[in-house]
């Protein structure tokens, strides 16, 4: 996948999902806006960390590993519960950039070299 398809589907993914989850609220923000632009460009970070350098450039940061790692990482990030804005804010940023890391490695994973699991040295 390249990175153009990573950046549209990151961003209308997490767009979409975060519009449903208001609507089930019955509000109605600039959240999914911006969230699908940041998402869009947080899925590049597994990029960012292992450059496409060669045709063999998945490792650690695009491994299975990682990405089990990050699925806890989510989970903790959404049953916790902050008290105040700024937590709430943390709170959905960091749920934004694991999901579009992610929804990078779910690109990834579809394609002839799929993922390592753990790395490639």
């Amino acid at each position: 996948m390249n990175g153009g398809t990573h950046r549209l589907v990151a961003g209308a993914s997490i767009a979409l999902y975060i519009a449903r989850n208001e609507e089930k609220l019955g509000k109605q923000t600039a959240n999914p806006v911006l969230g699908g632009l940041l998402a869009s460009v947080l899925t590049n970070v597994p990029d960012w960390i292992e450059p496409a350098t060669h045709p063999g450039h998945r490792s650690t940061a695009h491994s299975l590993v990682v990405a089990g790692l990050l699925g806890i990482g989510l989970y903790e990030l959404h049953q916790w519960q902050p008290d105040n804005e700024l937590g709430r804010f943390i709170r959905g940023i960091g749920k934004v950039a694991i999901a579009a890391y992610l929804i990078h490695l779910a690109l990834d994973s579809l394609t002839a070299k799929s993922l390592p699991f753990v790395g490639r040295g």
